[in-house]
């Protein structure tokens, strides 16, 4: 097995100890790894947990680093994270610094795989697996990734419009409220944009409430927008699929969450 030439090496706990007990000594390297990067004692890092609310003892530490404790919780997982101020993933799977780990009984997986398939994106093909269920479960996780883009695809054009605006010395709120005031094709374009991108999010919300999924937040501006603004129609005609609300770049993600996710809204 090959190291980062930043990080110390890696020996694989011996296979008869288990596999759950192997995992909670390679998180518990892991730990021990990031407290020396961040230079930290044991004694400071449980002052840290303590200060997050959920005090894990400097001897609990020393005992997982050393492998002398044998199992290690998603809590404290997940406040050792904080304290260290690391991904929780990569406690988990360690990308950089290992190859590949065993992320299940017997299953071996280059860590950037594992670190996919904790995030939603990747799948991890273990005995049995269902690609169906899969994609049928990690839905949300598309949808909102989906309308993160959107979001920012819309502030992106307020900035075009903003900029544009300024170069013609006019007031982008009057601008966007009469677009016929407006004589520059670009920044007429620019502001047609903004109100398609307002039904494509407006028409994505929807797909998201069909799903029973709660709707993320959004920005003040673009909450107030989408209240105020009438639908520009293009994008909201009865007979439009998915692919007539949102940009190319987002189909075939889209289409793999499942054939019935274009049907709702």
């Amino acid at each position: 097995m090959t190291a980062s030439p930043e990080l110390p090496a890696v020996v694989d706990p011996p296979p008869d100890l288990g596999w759950s007990v192997r995992l909670a000594h390679d998180v518990a390297d892991q730990v021990r790894h990031w407290r020396k990067q961040r230079g930290m004692t044991a004694a400071q890092l449980a002052d840290r947990t303590e200060q997050l609310g959920y005090h894990i003892a400097r001897s609990v530490i020393a005992n997982l680093e050393n492998h002398r404790r044998n199992t290690i919780t998603i809590a404290e997982v997940l406040v050792l994270a904080a304290a260290l101020d690391v991904p929780p993933v990569l406690l988990v799977a360690p990308v950089g610094g290992r190859r590949e780990a065993e992320v299940l009984p017997g299953l071996r997986l280059s860590t950037w795989r594992i670190r996919g398939w904790v995030h939603g994106v990747v799948e991890p093909e273990y005995q049995g697996f269902s690609g169906a269920a899969w994609q049928h479960s990690r839905r949300a996780i598309v949808l909102y990734d989906i309308h993160r883009l959107l979001v920012r695809e819309h502030q992106q054009i307020e900035r075009r419009i903003k900029r544009l605006a300024d170069s013609e010395h006019l007031g982008i709120t009057e601008i966007i409220a009469d677009a016929k005031r407006v004589t520059g094709d670009v920044l007429v374009d620019a502001i047609t944009e903004l109100t398609y991108s307002l039904d494509r999010l407006r028409r994505h919300r929807s797909l998201i409430r069909s799903e029973q999924f709660e709707l993320p937040d959004l920005p003040p501006s673009i909450a107030v927008a989408l209240q105020d603004a009438p639908s520009a129609g293009r994008h909201n005609r009865k007979t439009a699929g998915v692919d007539d609300q949102l940009p190319a770049v987002f189909y075939d993600e889209l289409r793999a969450t499942g054939p019935s996710i274009g049907d709702n809204g």
